[in-house]
């Protein structure tokens, strides 16, 4: 049986919501090479996508403390309309300038989402007396997510053919739209913090970001899997430079769409996988996996074109091994910690991560420029050094 007892009770809002991202995600392929027509540079896209880590970074903790002080559905829902006021406009400007903006806008909206959004499923569930089906949602919601995402590459595909690119972020827009909609309407919020005064909750605020921010890094291992996941980050600092690695390898640009499509089934498969992982030690299952992807990145080196079926399929596989260590590793970090804190700790590590995206997407903007997309991502691997020494040092 695909869905446990309950489960479609529970959580069938943020199935639907994860469908229709996949769904409405038909830019994704062709972003970089969409910057890349508009005659700008890598390090000028490195600064401009860094604006959407620049506004989760400044905003992850506070936004977090909201969520946990007042509401982490009207928090969720704040970030969807952000996201989707910011996306619908992308298409009306060619300047880096209004660009950057734009994208900074869409990451403090993200910032509302981020940590809120896993409080409050958690949360709920724990509510609900369903705590059993914690890891069935992190599997699950990546999985229903890539499903949406196996058909909007391909019609992304087919609309590139005759059309421009740009068009493809109102579809992006509108999905962000729709999903504000529908968990506004039909996702319920169990657990509520108690209501406050706006200078109390303020003062709440900060307060739950002290000691979200106190307990991340003051708990060995909470902070061990946050830096590990930020060196893990780290090995795809050069991930902008994927698709035009793949079309400098003479695939057509048609073929993004086809790759990508390949790559959400993968993605629709691999977090079931997972649970055939649980009976190993989670440090283990992700130190082999990282190991593995190292040495997928290295073999870039050695391509030359016409060869870039080769490069798509380590493609491929770089993102299934992301799909199959991540529901492993939210669950895990999960059990840690406590619930009035959880969003706050979600958006500390997801900020710092950010961090990480920011000075690693800006270096790799300039050593792409340098030395091109294929050598910059190959090299990215030998992060995965660091964490692999991480996961390791965690004591179970």
């Amino acid at each position: 049986m695909l869905f446990k007892k309950g489960e479609l009770k529970e959580l069938w809002p943020f199935y639907l919501y994860y469908l229709i991202f996949g769904l409405s995600s038909l830019i994704m392929p062709f972003m970089i090479i969409y910057f890349r027509d508009l005659n700008f540079s890598f390090l000028q896209i490195a600064i401009i996508i860094s604006g959407f880590s620049i506004g989760q970074f400044l905003f992850e903790v506070p936004t977090g403390a909201f969520a946990d002080g007042l509401s982490r559905k009207v928090s969720v829902i704040i970030g969807f309309l952000m996201n989707a006021f910011a996306i619908l406009l992308f298409p009306l400007f060619d300047s880096p300038y209004a660009l950057f903006a734009l994208w900074t806008f869409s990451g403090i909206g993200m910032s509302f989402i981020s940590g809120a959004e896993e409080a409050w499923v958690v949360d709920n569930l724990h509510k609900a007396k369903k705590k059993e089906l914690q890891q069935e949602y992190f599997i699950k919601a990546a999985s229903i997510a890539a499903f949406g995402a196996i058909f909007a590459p391909l019609l992304g595909a087919l609309f590139v053919k005759s059309h421009p690119i740009k068009w493809l972020w109102l579809i992006f827009g509108a999905g962000f739209l729709i999903n504000a909609i529908i968990l506004s309407v039909f996702a319920k919020e169990l657990y509520k913090p108690k209501r406050v005064s706006f200078l109390k909750s303020l003062k709440e605020t900060f307060k739950n970001g002290a000691k979200g921010i106190k307990f991340t890094f003051s708990h060995k291992v909470i902070l061990l899997l946050v830096l590990g996941g930020a060196f893990a980050i780290f090995m795809e600092f050069a991930s902008d430079g994927w698709q035009p690695l793949l079309v400098n390898l003479s695939m057509p640009k048609y073929g993004l769409g086809i790759m990508f499509s390949v790559v959400a089934a993968v993605s629709m498969v691999v977090p079931f996988l997972s649970r055939l992982l649980l009976r190993f030690k989670i440090k283990n299952v992700i130190a082999i996996t990282i190991l593995l992807n190292m040495i997928l990145l290295f073999s870039l080196i050695f391509l030359s074109p016409p060869m870039f079926m080769v490069a798509a399929i380590i493609f491929v596989f770089n993102n299934g091994i992301w799909y199959l260590n991540n529901p492993l590793l939210q669950s895990y970090l999960h059990k840690f910690i406590p619930t009035k804190i959880r969003a706050t700790v979600i958006s500390t590590k997801s900020m710092f991560n950010k961090l990480v995206i920011i000075l690693g997407s800006l270096a790799a903007g300039v050593l792409m420029d340098y030395f091109g997309p294929q050598k910059v991502i190959a090299f990215g691997g030998f992060f995965g050094i660091f964490a692999i020494w991480c996961y390791l040092k965690i004591k179970d």
